[in-house]
C-alpha cells in the first residue's frame, strides 16, 4: 500500500488567481479587531487565521508599526497581502466598518459567556486584547456584549492569536458558515 501524501494548495486549488479572486468576494461575517497586541508573533498569526477563516478582515487600533515587524511577516506567511487591513491611531479615531451590528469582547469579565453560548448577530466584530493587559477600557465601551473560553486548567488566559482561533471557527460552525 502506498503511503498517504499532503495535499498542498495547488492540488486543492489548480487557479490560484481565481481561487484569490473568489475569496475576496466572499467572505464570513467577522472582523477581527486587535486592541493594543504587541507581539508580532500574535498578530501574524491573527492574519493567517483570517485568511484560512476568510473573515472580513482585520482592524489594528493603538498598534503603531507593526506591520514592519520580520517576525510578522514571517509568521503570516503573505496573508498581510490577501487579508483587508483597516488602521486606526486610538479608539477616537476608530469607525465602526458597515453594516456591523454587534461587537464582542473576547476577554473574561463578571458579565462575559462562554462562546459557545453567544446569541449571534452578522455581521461581529470579534475585539482581541493585548496579551498583558486585555482590552482597553477604551475597547470594552464599544463592546456590546464579551465571550470567553472556559478554561479547564489552572491558567486563567491564553495566547491570544490561539483564543481568537478557538472563538472564530466555534462562532463560524454556530452560524453554519463551515
Amino acid at each position: 500500500m502506498e503511503a498517504e501524501q499532503p495535499v498542498t494548495f495547488r492540488d486543492v486549488r489548480p487557479d490560484p488567481a481565481a481561487t484569490i479572486a473568489g475569496l475576496q468576494d466572499n467572505r464570513n461575517p467577522i472582523w477581527l479587531i486587535l486592541d493594543g497586541l504587541t507581539d508580532p508573533r500574535n498578530v501574524g498569526s491573527v492574519f493567517r487565521l483570517a485568511d484560512a477563516a476568510r473573515v472580513q478582515g482585520i482592524i489594528l487600533i493603538r498598534m503603531d508599526n507593526i506591520m514592519q515587524s520580520s517576525k510578522l511577516i514571517k509568521v503570516a506567511r503573505s496573508t498581510t497581502q490577501l487579508v483587508p487591513t483597516i488602521y486606526y491611531k486610538d479608539w477616537n479615531t476608530f469607525k465602526v466598518p458597515e453594516p456591523l451590528l454587534k461587537m464582542i469582547a473576547l476577554e473574561w469579565t463578571n458579565q462575559s459567556v462562554p462562546y459557545s453560548k453567544l446569541f449571534l448577530d452578522w455581521p461581529l466584530g470579534l475585539v482581541i486584547g493585548n496579551e498583558q493587559s486585555g482590552i482597553s477600557p477604551e475597547g470594552l465601551q464599544h463592546c456590546q456584549q464579551s465571550i470567553h473560553i472556559p478554561m479547564l486548567g489552572l491558567n486563567s488566559s491564553m495566547n491570544a492569536s490561539m483564543a481568537a482561533g478557538i472563538a472564530v471557527y466555534g462562532l463560524l460552525e454556530r452560524g453554519k458558515f463551515l
